[in-house]
């Protein structure tokens, strides 16, 4: 596998937008680092670029979407099960 597989929309991001499917257990190389898929995540999910332990804020596109809610792996699916969304809080206050 190659880092093909994913997205990685900023630097300061620590999730990756998957862009084709990813099977569990495939590699995806990431400049000198490595990580592989804890599970199946499908073409537009997140997968984790490194440890997030519960309470981390998520990013994707450089800016905060969210917050761990368990503590996750590198290779880990993110979705909906492990983390809590900021796009709806900003629009509740």
């Amino acid at each position: 596998m190659s880092s093909k597989k994913i997205l990685i929309l900023n630097s300061n991001d620590n999730v990756g937008i998957v862009i084709s499917n990813i099977t569990k257990g495939d590699v995806i190389f990431l400049n000198e680092e490595m990580i592989s898929a804890t599970s199946d995540v499908s073409f537009g999910h997140k997968i984790a670029l490194k440890e997030l332990p519960v309470g981390t804020i998520v990013k994707k596109y450089g800016v905060p979407i969210g917050v761990t809610t368990t503590d996750i792996n590198p290779g880990d699916h993110i979705h909906v099960h492990n983390i809590e969304s900021l796009y709806m809080k900003q629009y509740t206050k």
